[in-house]
């Protein structure tokens, strides 16, 4: 579990990205942004290389996962702000030598803009890639009697280049957790982050 606010637990500057306004964010519908108060914490930055990339970071954290992380899943999030999922992919990010989790890779389009999106969600110490993983995994987590804390881990940029924002897109979350604190790294990787 996370203690406290998640807010400074990620640098604003890391490597060679600044993190800046947090605008240009797809977020859920309002009625879904209400349900999201069971988050704990959220945070939003986007952060820009200086090179005119520009990569979007939103966590959304809950101490007592109750299956609200599907709130900010892209394939709900996105459509519901009139995009249009035109490709959604498994996709394994590493974080660093050794250790990976399993995501998700989405293309998102609304002309002009087309965004590509990667993601995670964590339950405690396990992945989820879909609702029904996540369903699945918090019903076994609560008959051993363990309640898990959640996150929801989301990078986008706008790009037409699938390939290249895919790649972007690693280099960026593998850069975060390098840079990150002990306490952000267990939330993004939960016990993973120790071996």
């Amino acid at each position: 579990m996370v203690p406290g606010s998640i807010e400074n637990l990620f640098p604003t500057r890391f490597e060679s990205w600044r993190a800046g306004a947090d605008s240009g964010f797809v977020l859920p519908p309002e009625d879904e942004r209400k349900a999201a108060a069971v988050y704990d914490d959220q945070i939003a930055l986007t952060y820009s290389n200086g090179n005119d990339t520009q990569i979007m970071l939103l966590i959304a954290y809950a101490r007592e996962q109750s299956g609200m992380l599907m709130i900010h899943r892209p394939e709900s999030c996105y459509p519901g702000a009139g995009f249009s999922i035109t490709a959604d992919r498994p996709a394994s990010i590493s974080l660093e030598a050794g250790k990976s989790v399993p995501g998700r890779f989405i293309s998102a389009e609304k002309l002009p803009r087309i965004e590509q999106v990667l993601y995670w969600s964590r339950l405690g110490d396990e992945f989820v890639s879909s609702w029904d993983e996540e369903r699945e995994s918090l019903a076994k987590q609560n008959l051993r009697g363990f309640i898990p804390d959640g996150a929801l881990i989301r990078v986008s940029l706008v790009s037409a280049d699938e390939g290249r924002a895919l790649e972007t897109l690693r280099e960026f979350v593998s850069a975060l957790y390098r840079s990150t604190s002990p306490q952000g790294r267990s939330l993004l990787a939960g016990r993973l982050s120790y071996v």
